[in-house]
């Protein structure tokens, strides 16, 4: 029956009969051993068009994907819409806009923007899709002065469950712009965004490294240094450890180390300013702050952008204590199957622009993101013991949920939303996908 499809596509469809099925099957997530029924390289709309329809005449479900960060299981036995054809970039700097193609990554974007004055708002890797992250939610280096991914986005071409595309936007169909704006993927397959740009003129960022044995007063002075910081500057913090992998330099091969990444769209100054009590609270190993232009700001974490097998947990928390730090560091200052620990400062303005799922800002302050990354796929289960420990230990200090992008591969769409937004995206999804042929990462229950 799947052939059929093949007949109506200028891209292409593979399953698990052709030669390319190993290599086109797997997500960017190398842990996420997804299992699709079969996989549409989509070489423009009209193959989603075309592709959703099918899908919906003969009972089946779609889910679209870019890359695959954000993978789960969630997306066994559906077709697949690859969208990383769909790849054009269109700015009107003086309107501070851009239009992108649902395969467009924030690296592209952002370095469409450089030498503008502007900035998007991407989050810590340059690889992740704008639409998938816009959709997801989307935490930002710059959502403490600007707000979030979901609240950027204008407007949408999308294709509904019944493969009609169309454009939308607040005025011919605020519901479903409301669902776009953090509900995932499962209210239509969007194939293109407009997002709004922001001012940056002038922007400064990177990354201070520490020893790790320096950890308690580098995040002490890290949680003094987020409760005065102007709105514009955003500080992250990390315990590190790097593995011995003969690939990374020497300098950090096999090392741990505590360190505070920060960005500002502007005011140099302010973000000195910022950054002088964590300075002093130990010896700098490594001093990367400097400007940097729009397309610097998805490079500062130095993620990487192939893909990998990794674990992850996240939860948040209001304030960072002296019981806090003591706990991170029990469970996460020592090299083990945690590679990494990071501590995202949030909250800044409650203003939002665009309504939507998850336009406001979390109801946190602080995000805590925990991940381990992988060399074989067979500590997969040790490496989420340990990080549903550490979720465990910090569960008296949760704040508030987070947005579907920063869910593990193994959430629910319960974490992040519940009560009267759940039930209204309920029935904006029996309007727009009546039969339920459009699914994304974290499913809605009917």
């Amino acid at each position: 029956m799947i052939e059929e499809l093949r007949e109506v596509l200028t891209g292409r469809l593979v399953t698990a009969a052709d030669p390319a099925w190993g290599q086109v099957r797997p997500a960017w997530n190398l842990t996420v051993d997804q299992q699709p029924l079969a996989v549409v390289e989509a070489a423009g709309p009209s193959d989603v068009e075309h592709t959703v329809a099918f899908a919906a005449a003969h009972g089946l479900k779609v889910a679209a994907q870019a890359g695959g960060h954000g993978a789960t299981r969630a997306l066994d036995n559906t077709i697949v819409v690859r969208t990383n054809a769909l790849d054009d970039v269109w700015v009107d700097s003086h309107a501070r806009i851009a239009r992108v193609g649902a395969g467009v990554r924030w690296g592209t974007l952002q370095t469409a923007l450089d030498g503008t004055g502007l900035t998007g708002l991407p989050g810590s890797n340059g690889d992740i899709s704008v639409v998938g992250y816009c959709t997801g939610g989307g935490l930002s280096w710059f959502a403490r002065p600007y707000g979030s991914g979901a609240g950027s986005l204008r407007a949408a071409e999308i294709v509904d469950g019944a493969g009609a595309r169309r454009w939308i936007d607040d005025s011919t169909d605020p519901d479903l712009m409301w669902a776009l704006r953090g509900g995932g993927g499962n209210f239509a397959v969007v194939t293109s965004v407009e997002v709004e740009l922001h001012p940056a003129p002038e922007i400064v960022g990177g990354r201070l490294m520490f020893p790790i044995e320096q950890a308690p007063a580098v995040l002490a002075a890290y949680g003094k240094a987020t409760l005065e910081a102007p709105e514009h500057v955003t500080l992250w913090a990390y315990l590190t450890h790097y593995p011995p992998a003969m690939h990374l330099p020497e300098a950090i091969r096999g090392k741990s180390f505590c360190m505070i990444d920060a960005a500002a769209p502007y005011d140099p100054e302010g973000l000195e300013a910022a950054l002088a009590p964590l300075r002093a609270a130990g010896a700098v190993l490594v001093d990367t702050i400097g400007p940097r232009e729009s397309s610097g700001v998805v490079q500062i974490t130095q993620e990487p952008i192939t893909p990998a097998a990794l674990a992850l947990t996240t939860s948040s928390f209001d304030e960072v204590t002296p019981e806090l730090i003591d706990t991170l560091l029990e469970y996460a200052g020592q090299p083990s199957l945690i590679s990494q620990v990071q501590l995202r400062h949030l909250r800044a303005s409650d203003e939002v622009i665009h309504p939507g799922i998850a336009s406001a800002d979390p109801a946190a302050q602080y995000m805590l993101l925990a991940v381990s990354i992988l060399p074989v796929p067979e500590l997969v289960s040790s490496a989420e013991q340990a990080l549903a420990a550490l979720k465990e230990a910090v569960s008296p200090w949760k704040a508030g949920d987070l947005p579907l992008s920063s869910l593990s591969t193994k959430g629910s769409i319960h974490e992040s939303i519940s009560g009267p937004d759940l039930e209204r995206l309920r029935e904006i999804k029996q309007r727009v996908d009546p039969v339920g042929t459009l699914t994304g990462n974290y499913p809605l229950p009917y």
